[in-house]
């Protein structure tokens, strides 16, 4: 199952290109969901039709459902969330509102994704089209399954042993209760499904992030930091959308300084995103809000061209060798060196890029060196590894 997911600023109209791309792709006879993850919903209005957490049927070819996120954070963790709450009732006496604790920013919206799994083993869709949560939120949620997973395997073991040799003890002298081996369990498998998904979401042949945007320089920037961040994890960012850009007949008067604004932009955006597929689409006359609306604004997107095509394979990191040195590199065009920064430790290179750290597991030949430095140039941050 080919896999487009749409994400950028607030506002830009995300949903609504990832809905006509939906409706593109069905009436090319391809069997195509579209969901929303967004805890905000508007895939629905979008539509114009009612959506809720079931599958909808909305034309020949095309489903759509909006998911709900709570609904999802149950199935994922229920059994911890409920051991959880129980810790904080029992602590606080009803002073505080133990579901409003325990709300992680971006973790149920991960858990919203969860659900492509569902569909991609169920085999009943040719493509499914993701309308993500804003930028922020989607970048925040696309890094939990590592930190999750170096959770699971360095911590984990350990206090599940403790638990089980020490764990009633605890228990009687604190007042907080045991977790069973069922709250262990739930998370080792939670970790491996979304292992899974961050796998699924990585291969470039299945999966692509498209970013949207309007022609405005602050949301420009916004986007290329973006594509930064998506390239330290490795998603592959097969094509831009650059959205609600005014006609030139309706670029008079008042709106005359619009023009050089948006070439400008526009250029940019091209110049930024050299290797991905660029998609302009002019402001409509009308509310982009309907399946006729949704419809028109497809062909003039597409005309022609197939959106189920991967439109770039970039990779984000290699390894090079210069004279006896390793060399990883990873693409971080649009950061600024001072902002980045290269550590190793143990077996681990870790990466920090502003507030976003990304931990690698080196190959066997690298863990065994040491870090010697490192440079930024060209867009590349370039680490040196030597014996």
């Amino acid at each position: 199952m080919r896999l487009l997911i749409y994400t950028g600023k607030g506002g830009v109209g995300k949903t609504s290109i990832a809905a006509a791309t939906a409706i593109h792709l069905a009436q090319a006879g391809r069997r195509t969901l579209i969901a929303s993850t967004d805890q905000a919903h508007s895939l629905g209005d979008s539509l114009g039709l009612p959506l809720d957490g079931r599958v909808s049927t909305i034309m020949e070819n095309l489903d759509a459902l909006e998911i709900d996120p709570m609904e999802e954070g149950r199935r994922a963790w229920g059994n911890m969330r409920a051991y959880l709450k129980e810790i904080i009732a029992e602590k606080a006496d009803g002073g505080i509102a133990a579901d409003e604790v325990l709300l992680f920013p971006g973790l149920e919206e991960l858990f919203s994704l969860l659900r492509i799994l569902d569909f991609y083993d169920e085999g009943r869709y040719d493509v499914m089209v993701v309308d993500c949560a804003p930028t922020g939120e989607t970048l925040s949620m696309l890094r939990y399954p590592e930190r999750l997973s170096v959770l699971a395997d360095a911590l984990l073991p350990a206090v599940q042993g403790m638990n089980r040799a020490l764990g009633g003890l605890i228990s009687r002298a604190t007042a907080v209760p045991k977790p069973r081996d069922v709250v262990f369990e739930e998370f080792r498998q939670l970790v491996k499904q979304l292992d899974r998904l961050q796998g699924i979401l990585r291969e470039r042949e299945t999966a692509s992030v498209r970013l949207v945007m309007t022609p405005e320089r602050i949301v420009t920037d916004e986007a290329r930091r973006s594509y930064t961040w998506l390239q330290l994890y490795d998603f592959g960012v097969d094509a831009v959308y650059i959205n609600k850009i005014y006609p030139e007949k309706a670029l008079g008067g008042y709106f005359q300084g619009w023009i050089g604004v948006q070439e400008e932009t526009v250029a940019l955006a091209r110049e930024s995103f050299p290797q991905q597929r660029v998609f302009l689409l002019e402001l409509m006359e009308q509310e982009l809000r309907g399946i006729p609306m949704l419809e028109k604004a497809a062909r003039q997107l597409y005309a022609e061209e197939n959106p189920e095509t991967v439109f770039c394979r970039e990779t984000a990191f290699r390894i090079e060798e210069e004279q006896g040195t390793r060399i990883f590199i990873a693409r971080l065009p649009y950061a600024e060196a001072e902002a980045l920064q290269a550590v190793k430790e143990g077996g681990d290179l870790i990466l920090s890029f502003r507030n976003e750290t990304r931990r690698f597991h080196l190959p066997e030949p690298l863990r065994r060196r040491a870090l010697s430095g490192w440079t930024y140039q060209n867009g590349e941050l370039r680490v040196r590894m030597d014996y």
